[in-house]
């Protein structure tokens, strides 16, 4: 079984000017996803996040796998606890991921909702009070 070593490629957005449009850029992303390829890193997989693009690339770890080597496991209650470990497949460690960045941004939303309706608390009209 071939082993592998992943790495993650944040592309933050950037302003048009200083009030324009945020966007990405097309020729930084290549030239770097390029410069990655003649590294052997391979793109496997690309998402969008609040600060820009993520990209993620994989490369072989180049070391063969033997036979006794036991799967690589993760623990349900933290990484430093080693009872009641799982075996954890690239698919099933995606989705714990995309459903902890879900859990994150639900609570920046919270807290910035939050924050708005204390500061909606300090208005009189339209009218600051310090």
């Amino acid at each position: 079984m071939r082993r592998f070593v992943y790495r993650t490629i944040l592309f933050e957005y950037q302003k048009d000017r200083l009030l324009g449009d945020r966007y990405i850029n097309d020729e930084e992303v290549e030239k770097t996803l390029n410069e990655q390829g003649a590294l052997g890193w391979e793109l496997v997989g690309v998402t969008t996040t609040q600060e820009g693009l993520l990209a993620i690339c994989k490369r072989p770890d180049g070391s063969e796998a033997c036979v006794d080597r036991p799967p690589v496991t993760v623990s349900e209650s933290g990484c430093d606890s080693m009872e009641e470990e799982e075996v954890v497949s690239a698919r099933a460690l995606q989705e714990r991921e995309r459903a902890h960045i879900m859990e994150l941004e639900a609570r920046r939303r919270q807290a910035m909702q939050q924050q708005e309706e204390e500061q909606d608390q300090d208005l009189v009209g339209k009218i600051r009070i310090f």
